[in-house]
């Protein structure tokens, strides 16, 4: 039995069968479980995060040749599926033929009984007219006894072709069995692939996201960057980064005991310096806290640097910013 050649993606396949229906092509995936998106953790420097934006693409298109190498799976298990129901039709063809060739068998021995007993009643009337043929009479029954030998052959032929009819139906019906069965898996793979195609289409789009919002991220890193490697820019963003923690509600609360502070505002040395706020409440108290708005700074980025009451010694720097509206540090006076 030749196999059907297989049909490229995108054609139908011809109904085969009763039973057969058109099968599209369904696209398809990897059978692997779907990997679970890693959380974007905070990166040191720029050059980790484009390795691992390099490593998300990469698995990006990985998954991508899987769906591709699944998808011409698909084809062929319905390839040998469209095989399988032709092997049934034909074996079906060849049970008609069968059944046809024992009705005529069936005819024709009916056939030979009736003129068995044509012969019959002519050798009875032959006797009675003729009661010295006994030749012609032994003709006829040498005749009838090889009628009955063929009817008896054909008798026995007629109950092998029964036998074989019947292991070939049991065979035929087994066959058919096995071939639901395998069609029912398929269409379960088929399913199973469906729903795998999904969730890795899913991923897919995850990482997609993912990298589009790393990218956002790198580009607002890098801005932020150039921004605060400008001193002016640096000291403007500590004083910002201030006025939004809770240290400013401790100048706040001073503030409204002892009035206004003197505010001076500098930037300490190093590679990623912070913003150093002084306040001084009328040569009584002083207080210094520490800004420091740099990416990769750890927390707490606003602390307390020091404190005292006692101003001798102490190298008072004149005030060059100023508490405004709302009790927040403005740069100026």
């Amino acid at each position: 039995m030749e196999r059907p050649e297989r049909r490229d993606a995108g054609e139908e396949h011809p109904p085969g069968g009763e039973n057969e229906a058109i099968v599209e092509p369904i696209e398809e995936s990897a059978s692997e479980e779907p990997e679970t998106t890693p959380s974007p953790e905070p990166l040191a420097d720029s050059d980790t995060v484009e390795v691992r934006i390099g490593d998300d693409e990469e698995e990006s298109f990985e998954t991508e040749s899987r769906m591709r190498f699944r998808e011409n799976h698909i084809r062929e298990l319905y390839d040998e599926i469209s095989a399988v129901r032709l092997s049934a039709d034909e074996a079906r063809a060849r049970q008609e033929a069968a059944e046809r060739r024992m009705a005529d068998l069936e005819g024709e021995r009916a056939r030979l009984k009736e003129r068995i007993r044509t012969l019959e009643e002519e050798g009875y009337g032959r006797r009675r007219r003729r009661e010295g043929s006994e030749r012609q009479i032994q003709r006829l029954e040498r005749e009838i006894d090889r009628l009955r030998g063929e009817i008896s052959r054909r008798d026995h032929l007629l109950e092998q072709r029964d036998d074989e009819l019947d292991a070939f139906n049991m065979d035929a019906s087994d066959i058919v069995t096995r071939k639901d069965q395998a069609l029912e898996d398929a269409l379960r793979r088929v399913e199973g692939l469906e729903r795998d195609l999904e969730d890795r289409e899913n991923v897919a789009a995850d990482l997609r996201d993912t990298i589009d919002a790393l990218r956002a991220e790198i580009e607002d890193e890098h801005d932020l960057r150039r921004r605060l490697a400008e001193p002016a820019n640096r000291l403007r963003a500590g004083i910002d980064l201030f006025n939004e923690s809770a240290q400013l509600r401790q100048v706040h609360s001073l503030s409204r005991t002892l009035g206004q502070p003197e505010v001076h505002v500098t930037l300490d040395t190093g590679d990623e310096p912070a913003a150093i706020l002084g306040f001084t409440w009328q040569g009584i108290t002083w207080q210094t806290y520490a800004a420091n708005p740099g990416l990769a700074v750890e927390e707490p980025r606003v602390y307390l640097a020091s404190t005292g009451e006692d101003l001798s010694g102490v190298d008072r720097k004149p005030p060059n910013a100023r508490i405004g509206p709302g009790g927040r540090v403005l740069l100026g006076l």
